[in-house]
């Protein structure tokens, strides 16, 4: 008999190439453990057993999480929305010689990395039509020209103001593209509603333990005695309440189930209160305008869960929120020096567009120019608004101060982008009447969203935080590539 390996194993497969290859995967593999292992006892050695249950736990969560998102691109994506919504400061890794890297960059790194290797590997295209797409890159990239001309220290503000939205708006398009996705993602921002209603309702009543993250308690001091939620900003925190708020109607009008079509109506009073408790008139005018102009695109489901709120609201706010005996609503409301300073500030940035018609004096460059402008204004109904009152004011709006800055060249690209998402949503709109329940439920939101962003953007820059921008235009990627099934019959 042979001695050795032959009396176990036919010599026909000791040649069969397989056989080699599955011994040279079985020897790497071996390898591998052993690495870890020694690279494992080297950690614990270094750093700890509890810095190194951290580590692995971390590298564990990372890949499921890498392992989940190939599978589904709609994960990653989702994912990056709720980090730009309050929570980019949960984790970040900061160096002295590259950008931060805060939890919503890292995320929208990841979210590009996973979804060009899903175009590259099942050679995929882009959703068209391209039109809105071209018109987004090019702005974006003329202020990113300007960054570059005028300063680099504010390539931060531009990631957050022009990068963020615009990545929203292109991802959301290719991603968000049947109505599944679309009733998911409505969830998602639904519940992350409800957290914003409880930490306002929390702020206000001192309930701390509701309140996450804590630094909304430590750190909000800006803004004492109105809500100020993740964002540390009582205006902006209400504007995007506000513009949230339309989308009660949309699952009032869809939910079957009583007890849940009853928690989320007790969500939409909770949402009044919220948006209540934020004390700012522009989002309070935000947020009716969004909730009036859902409520008539849709008057057959969403106009009769909205009247009844809207009798009920006044005795809720007199009864149990205590408008009527408010001390702090009173002089927030009566508080003139604020609209006047906003007043003077708005001439002035057309007297800076003025100077600067076609090109703008560049992007955040508008704190470096007025300083040229600076006297007291006088203003029908405001009298003599002196210039102490609003000489270091920023841009407060979304539309002189832009024109101020970017010039005619940059406005009308912003112009044009508005405008096209409205043609958009006016042809798609029509759909609604051969049975598509995208245009019957969906886009009335969407218009609330758009109409509310707008609306709010008179009386505050979004230039300093990417939640408020990137709904917008994420509304706006997937109003621009949805596409309705066939069997609504829609040409």
């Amino acid at each position: 008999m042979d001695g050795g390996k032959g009396q176990f194993l036919p010599a026909s497969l000791l040649r069969d190439p397989r056989f080699a290859a599955r011994g040279a995967s079985v020897a790497l593999h071996v390898l591998v453990f052993l690495f870890c292992l020694a690279a494992s006892w080297f950690v614990w050695r270094r750093m700890g057993l509890e810095m190194f249950m951290l580590a692995v736990s971390g590298v564990f969560l990372a890949l499921a999480y890498a392992v989940v998102s190939f599978r589904s691109l709609f994960f990653p994506f989702v994912v990056w929305v709720l980090s730009t919504g309050g929570f980019r400061y949960l984790f970040s890794i900061q160096t002295p010689l590259l950008p931060d890297l805060f939890l919503d960059r890292m995320m929208l790194v990841w979210l590009g990395l996973v979804f060009f290797v899903w175009v590259f590997a099942t050679r995929q295209k882009l959703r068209p039509p391209y039109l809105l797409d071209i018109l987004v890159f090019s702005h974006g990239l003329y202020i990113l020209i300007r960054v570059f001309i005028d300063d680099m220290e504010f390539a931060n503000p531009w990631t957050r103001s022009i990068l963020m939205p615009y990545a929203a708006y292109f991802f959301a398009k290719n991603i968000v593209t049947d109505g599944a996705r679309v009733r998911k993602l409505l969830w998602v921002l639904l519940a992350l509603l409800v957290y914003y209603e409880v930490t306002a309702v929390a702020e206000k009543l001192e309930l701390h333990a509701l309140i996450y993250p804590k630094l909304i308690i430590t750190e909000a001091t800006q803004f004492r005695g109105r809500s100020v939620g993740p964002f540390l900003q009582a205006p902006l925190f209400g504007t995007i309440i506000g513009i949230l708020l339309p989308l009660h109607l949309y699952f009032v009008a869809t939910v079957r189930n009583s007890l849940g079509r009853a928690l989320i109506l007790a969500s939409f009073g909770l949402g009044i209160a919220g948006l209540y408790f934020t004390y700012t008139r522009g989002s309070w005018l935000a947020g009716v305008a969004a909730l009036g102009v859902a409520a008539v695109l849709n008057r057959r489901h969403y106009l009769k869960v909205l009247v009844p709120a809207l009798v009920v609201a006044p005795i809720l706010a007199i009864g149990f929120l205590g408008a009527g005996q408010d001390q702090f609503l009173k002089e927030r409301v009566e508080n003139e020096n604020t609209l006047g300073s906003r007043v003077a500030t708005a001439i002035t940035a057309l007297k800076v567009w003025r100077d600067n018609p076609i090109l703008g004096v560049g992007f955040f460059q508008y704190r470096v120019a007025r300083e040229a402008y600076i006297e007291p204004i006088s203003f029908p109904g405001l009298g003599t608004i002196r210039f102490i009152q609003f000489r270091h004011n920023n841009i407060h709006d979304i539309y002189l101060g832009p024109l101020a800055e970017d010039g005619l060249l940059g406005m009308s690209m912003q112009v044009g982008i508005y405008v096209i998402i409205f043609r958009t949503f006016r042809r798609k709109y029509r759909w609604r009447n051969r049975g598509d329940p995208f245009a019957t439920y969906v886009l009335p939101i969407f218009a609330g969203v758009f109409v509310g962003y707008l609306v709010g953007g008179l009386a505050i820059d979004y230039r300093f935080f990417s939640f408020v921008g990137t709904l917008f235009y994420m509304s706006a990627g997937i109003q621009e590539g949805y596409q309705a099934p066939e069997n609504t019959h829609v040409s």
